[in-house]
């Protein structure tokens, strides 16, 4: 077995700077990634749903116990208070459900303009728009109406039972991040790109990409208002976004807000040393939940010493290799991958424990969709062992051989053409992703597969131009990310969301592939392997409209199986999360997986020289 040495490039004999953000109230955070764009209905990327956090708060949030608390909204809706009401058959099974949700009165967005009903229905008219390109509809595609009952109260009305109608994430249906869209800045350019495209329909990729992707809020050039507690001041491309504390935001915290954090500056490090280093040195407060990533806790504390902490939390999250399963995509048809057997080949060919404990301290190896204490997690599943005979016997079958002796594998294709198995790999610059390609070039080389590795910052590879593009080969193998695996919330979560092709929640088989970006759809939907089971599609249907959770869990433990064998994406680890934070910042914490973010509560944080500030 392999091993190698994780190399900590870190320098130890820095100057150590003041920490400024106690005298100055206020709070740098460094991060490796960046956001692509600042659009609430399109993204995939942690880092995204991060920034927009710090502008923004749903009609929920988790907090860092795990319990859902109201944010824009008055209260959570539940039967007991009469905002949830749940339809039964004769059967007594849950067939239709409407949710009442009212918004504070004193919620207002950072422009001083009061947040209404009006903002919820053209949120949802934006995201139900076929020609819009929207990440995900696994919810919207749920809702049936969004019916205003006054200026600050609407209903939801779902076609079929939504079992996370509450939840933050985009499980409401209205839009990606935070629910609820200013209507007054986002209708005149969604008119204007609708009109754009009603005259030239053959360009709606470019138009949408152009002008609703590129539109000034999307990229901070112009006016960009959010609901949350901090205001949107500038963003300077490649280096930082800043923020400055609203006084009018609608929760307060326990104390006079001056005492608070009043501006945050979110740094963008690419290079994770180089993201360190400035840690040491005190030019960052704190780091968020994706900059350390695969560093050494107990390393990164030694280093801090007293002048720091440093958290490690579940993250609920799996990093795993999605396979491009796009017949169209000719670079990795070639390579047969979309034979099970190939993707078979690739997992045993992968010391996934020893890959693990190299790259990522903390981490254990995955064997599906789901994290571990997850409903309906399976354990009893074959986790795949590495074995790279096994490997190589499934590749001959399939008709790969060393024909010419170099130690790499080759076959005819049926219209005479040979090739080589060179596969692409691309993930983003972290430093144990760039780590990762260099053993997985290994590990293949082993059974004669040639591994061309590509990292790329995460703003392009998790831009809808790249990652919603492999039917058109922007990424022609394997495209590594981490995803969230659930959290209780199976199969509703963002990782099983992944792998559908049609709801089949009402309508027969949809030849467009909702859920899967192609021409035919803008290139919405997140399933961005292209990988289509019928079967699979029925479970999910089933399962999300099931609220029993002992019958829920046997129906995801079915879809499990079905993975497993098919393995559309190769689950390498679960991951844990490390953040550093200065001393004496207080309430910047995640606490609890469900909350899935240090930032779900930024109108909390602050220094404790700062007055008395209320720790969680």
């Amino acid at each position: 077995m392999r091993k190698w040495g994780i190399v900590v490039g870190l320098c130890l004999c820095l100057s150590v700077a003041a920490w400024a953000g106690p005298a100055l109230n206020t709070l740098v955070i460094g991060s490796t990634q960046e956001p692509s764009n600042l659009l609430p209905w399109e993204g995939a990327a942690d880092t995204k749903e991060n920034t927009m956090g710090l502008f923004n708060v749903g009609l929920t949030y988790f907090d860092s116990d795990g319990v859902l608390q109201p944010g824009l909204a008055t209260e959570v809706p539940t039967e007991e208070n009469g905002r949830l009401k749940l339809f039964r058959d004769a059967d007594g099974k849950i067939v239709r459900q409407e949710v009442l949700w009212t918004i504070r009165e004193d919620a207002t967005w950072s422009d001083g303009r009061p947040i209404t009903s009006d903002d919820a229905i053209f949120t949802f008219k934006v995201q139900n728009t076929p020609e819009i390109l929207v990440t995900t509809r696994a919810f919207s595609n749920l809702v049936e109406e969004v019916r205003k009952v006054d200026s600050k109260s609407f209903w939801i009305f779902y076609k079929v039972p939504n079992l996370f109608y509450a939840n933050v994430g985009g499980s409401i249906g209205l839009c990606r991040f935070y629910d609820i869209a200013p209507k007054h800045v986002w209708e005149p350019i969604y008119d204007a790109v609708m009109a754009a495209i009603a005259a030239n329909p053959e360009n709606t990729t470019e138009i949408i990409e152009g002008q609703f992707l590129g539109s000034p809020p999307s990229t901070g050039t112009g006016i960009v208002v959010g609901s949350g507690a901090f205001r949107f001041q500038e963003w300077q491309i490649n280096q930082f976004i800043r923020f400055s504390r609203r006084g009018d935001f609608f929760i307060d915290p326990p104390g006079p807000a001056e005492n608070y954090i009043q501006e945050i500056t979110f740094r963008f490090i690419v290079s994770q040393p180089t993201l360190v280093s400035a840690i040491l040195a005190g030019e960052i407060d704190a780091s968020d939940d994706i900059g350390l990533a695969g560093m050494d806790p107990t390393i990164l504390a030694a280093q801090l010493g007293d002048r720091g902490t440093v958290e490690v939390t579940p993250s609920g999250f799996i990093e795993k290799l999605n396979v491009n399963l796009f017949p169209e995509c000719g670079a990795a048809a070639d390579l047969l991958l979309g034979d099970k057997r190939t993707r078979q080949a690739i997992i045993q060919a992968i010391d996934r424990g020893d890959l693990a404990a190299t790259v990522f301290p903390g981490a254990t190896p995955s064997n599906s969709f789901l994290v571990g204490g997850d409903i309906g997690f399976n354990d009893a599943l074959n986790p795949w062992p590495y074995n790279p005979e096994a490997a190589s016997a499934l590749l001959a079958e399939i008709g790969w051989s060393d024909v010419d002796g170099d130690g790499w594998l080759e076959r005819v294709t049926d219209d005479g053409r040979e090739i080589e198995f060179a596969m692409h790999w691309v993930a983003t610059t972290a430093d144990f992703r760039v780590r990762t390609g260099e053993i997985l070039q290994e590990f293949f080389a082993d059974v004669g597969i040639k591994l061309e590795v590509e990292n790329l910052p995460g703003s392009v590879v998790f831009a809808s131009e790249y990652i919603s593009h492999g039917i058109d080969c922007s990424f022609r193998g394997l495209f590594e990310y981490a995803e969230a695996g659930g959290v209780g919330q199976a199969p509703a979560d963002p990782l099983s969301n992944e792998l559908w092709a049609n709801d089949l929640l009402e309508d027969p088989v949809d030849a467009a592939l909702e859920n899967v970006p192609t021409p035919a759809n803008s290139y919405a939907g997140v399933n961005i392997t292209g990988w289509v089971n019928e079967e699979f599609d029925r479970l999910r249907a089933q399962a999300l409209q099931e609220f029993d959770l002992v019958k829920r869990s046997a129906i995801v433990k079915q879809m499990q199986v079905i993975y497993n064998e098919e393995l559309p994406t190769i689950p390498l680890y679960d991951r844990s999360e490390t953040v550093t934070k200065a001393i004496g910042l207080v309430n910047y914490t995640k606490g609890t997986a469900a909350a899935r973010t240090q930032f779900w509560n930024t109108w909390e944080w602050g220094w404790e020289q700062n007055g008395a500030i209320a720790v969680r």
